[in-house]
Order: C-alpha cells, then sequence, then structure tokens
C-alpha cells in the first residue's frame, strides 16, 4: 500500500523503521479485473493490484470530510470518506434538522462541546494521515510483509484521545455512546414536523457505529464490492480484515499494553507481542479499526452542533 504524503514537521521526531518480517500468509484477496501483468527484465512479471476495498475509488462525497481542515493531510480524511459513503451513505450532518427547542443545561451542553473539541484535537494528530502501512512482496515461493509502524509515543497518544471519544466504560467521559444517547433522548420528546426524520438520522449514525465495531470501514467496503460484483462470499472472509473485530482489538490494544496493562488483557497481548509479524499486523489493524471509528465520530461532532443548535464555524478547533 502506498503511503501518504504529509506535511513536514520539523519538531516531530523521526519515524521508525520498517519492520521486514517474513510470513507464509497467502496475499490478501484482490480484484480480479485490477490485474495487470507487465513483462519486466530477467523474466519477472509485475503485477499492479488494487485491493477489493478500494476498487469503488473514487467516491462521489456527500459533503465534505469533516475537520479535513484541521488535518495535517486532508486527502486521508478524503480517503477515509469515500469508503464510508459508500458503505452508509451518511447525509450531510449539516443539514439536519434542528431541535424546536436547543438543549441548554449547563452540564450536558458542556458533555456536547467537550465531545467536540476532543474530535478536533483529534483530527490535528499526524495518526490521522495514515492509509494504511504494510507492503507485499513475494520472490515466488514466500512472501515478505513490509510494515510501516507507527511511532509509538504518536500511537499512544492518538490512543488516549481516542478513548475518550470511544470507550463507553470511562467514568465521566461522555463519549460517542453518552452524547449519542443524549440527543435521542432530546429528539423523542420533539413533537414537531422533524421530529420522526430527525430521529431516523441519529439511529442511522448509530448503526453505522454498530457495524464499524464488529467490522473494520476496509473490511466493510471490500465485502460490499465483492457483492455487487457478484461473487459468492458466504463466509465473508474473502475482503481484506474480515478476522478483525474491531471492539475486542482496541480493547485488547489500549488495555493490554498502550493505556493500561490489565491483567484481563496482559495475557493475549504479551502472546501477541511474542511474534514481530503477529504484532506488527495486529498493530496496522488496531490502527485501521480506530480511524474508520473516528472519522464517523467527527461527522458526528458536526451533528451535534446542528441538531442541538451549537454554532458551527468552519476550520474551527473550539467552539466559538
Amino acid at each position: 500500500m502506498a503511503k501518504s504524503s504529509g506535511r513536514k514537521n520539523q519538531n516531530q521526531s523521526p519515524k521508525p523503521p520498517r519492520l521486514l518480517v517474513r510470513s507464509r500468509t497467502p496475499l490478501p484477496e484482490l480484484h480480479p479485473d485490477a490485474i495487470e501483468p507487465k513483462r519486466g527484465q530477467g523474466g519477472t512479471l509485475k503485477l499492479t493490484v488494487t485491493a477489493w476495498e478500494d476498487t469503488m475509488l473514487p467516491v462521489k462525497l456527500n459533503f465534505p470530510p469533516p475537520l479535513s481542515a484541521l488535518a495535517p493531510n486532508p486527502s486521508a480524511f478524503e480517503y477515509n470518506w469515500q469508503q464510508l459513503t459508500y458503505v452508509f451513505d451518511l447525509p450531510n450532518p449539516l443539514d439536519a434538522p434542528e431541535l424546536p427547542h436547543p438543549i441548554t443545561d449547563p452540564t450536558d451542553v458542556r458533555k456536547l462541546t467537550r465531545f467536540i473539541e476532543v474530535c478536533e484535537k483529534v483530527a490535528k494528530h499526524r495518526v490521522m494521515s495514515q492509509k494504511g502501512g504494510i507492503t507485499w512482496r513475494s520472490d515466488g515461493q514466500s512472501w515478505d510483509v513490509e510494515v510501516d509502524p507507527t511511532d509509538d509515543d504518536a500511537l499512544v497518544g492518538f490512543s488516549t484521545r481516542f478513548r475518550q471519544l470511544h470507550s463507553d466504560d470511562m467514568n465521566g467521559d461522555p463519549t460517542f455512546g453518552v452524547v449519542s444517547g443524549m440527543l435521542i433522548k432530546a429528539a423523542k420528546k420533539a413533537t414537531d414536523t422533524n421530529a420522526e426524520a430527525r430521529l431516523e438520522l441519529l439511529t442511522t449514525w448509530r448503526k453505522a457505529r454498530a457495524q464499524l465495531l464488529k467490522h473494520p470501514l476496509k473490511n466493510l467496503a471490500a465485502t460490499k464490492a465483492i457483492a455487487e460484483e457478484g461473487i459468492s462470499n458466504p463466509d465473508g472472509d474473502l475482503g481484506n480484515y474480515s478476522n478483525v473485530n474491531p471492539e475486542k482489538l482496541i480493547s485488547l490494544f489500549n488495555y493490554g499494553e498502550k493505556i493500561h496493562y490489565s491483567k484481563r488483557h496482559a495475557e493475549e497481548f504479551d502472546e501477541l507481542a511474542s511474534d514481530d509479524f503477529k504484532h506488527a499486523h495486529g498493530e496496522h489493524e488496531f490502527v485501521v479499526s480506530m480511524l474508520g471509528l473516528v472519522h464517523l465520530y467527527f461527522g458526528f461532532s458536526l451533528l451535534i452542533r446542528k441538531i442541538a443548535g451549537l454554532a458551527y464555524v468552519e476550520n474551527a478547533d473550539t467552539r466559538r
């Protein structure tokens, strides 16, 4: 996978070297029509391939990628939102109908604005610039897998902020589950002509999040692309990341090493970390899982602004 190019930060610590590990894991499933054989020197055959989750690109977006103006590399936001649009076709959150009676309770307003503020902080993080990080090479007998790891300090910081938006077991943090529940509660009390549409819209975003807890965004896109090609996939294992459960994987990395070292996850994580390939590949899947979810959270932060009647300022990084 090609790495995305971001803006260079002179104060940024150097990236760790790529980790080269050998594996006999077969090449991920690829779109058969995306293979272009090219004859090279030495009797070799060069192939240009496209993973299933990228075969639908480009996708026309329904709205600009949320918070992309804050990003080190806005193109990475567009890439993820093309896949989110392809899978969920979510409407522009800024077109959502506002509640007839804005939320005014200071505690509730602070919870909603806290979620928005954390989203805007996370959008600036350099981990958000990542699109991938694994390159496959073969000598005809086995595969070499070159992993482009994320700097550990950067990943720990990103994981911590992500947890503030994501983990519903947090005490006090207004996570997605908390703030979406607040809006749904308020929406159920509304009796205006937009009441039904508003509630349905909030439910749609919650359902999208539920799917992203079970499958990474890339896998959802791959599975849909495979189905649209009419290819049988009864076990759902033809697309990349088919064996990844984001909810479990995020919990394993966050509570097995990145943020905490809990007894519940330590043994499983230590087993994973004992194998260089499994650990590198698992960490890549961990980042992919978080990125799909966090972009959805960014979109929901705009939905909060509109439905709850909080001011939206383009390119803002804090509430005005």
